[in-house]
């Protein structure tokens, strides 16, 4: 349990500034409206979704453990949608840092 705890704190941590780089990035956009500065606000703001939806991971460990009389009960709204697309919303924080990383690169370049 203390694993999940320090997990969940490490995950709080790096969304801190994914959520300021979001920021960031639509203020970056509202000044160049660019191709390239969307792709800053977009990628980051995808960065930030797949952290926090990797705050929800663990729970289909609780999943299975529904069918014991002794597990709490879980909310199954959340916990279902992350549980059952949890490749696809990594892969977008994935995707959505290599897009912030290459908008960035090329609105540097634009603006040299």
């Amino acid at each position: 349990m203390e694993a999940l705890a320090d997990a969940a704190y490490w995950t709080l941590l790096l969304m801190v500034p994914s959520a300021v780089l979001t920021a960031a990035g639509g203020l970056l956009w509202r000044r160049w409206r660019s191709a390239a500065t969307a792709m800053i606000d977009f990628g980051f703001a995808a960065t930030f979704v797949g952290l926090a939806s990797s705050l929800f991971v663990t729970y289909p460990t609780h999943a299975v453990l529904l069918d014991m009389p002794t597990a709490p009960q879980a909310q199954q709204d959340t916990f279902f949608f992350v549980a059952h697309y949890r490749f696809p919303l990594a892969t977008l924080g994935l995707l959505g840092l290599w897009a912030a990383a290459l908008g960035t690169l090329w609105h540097v370049t634009r603006h040299r």
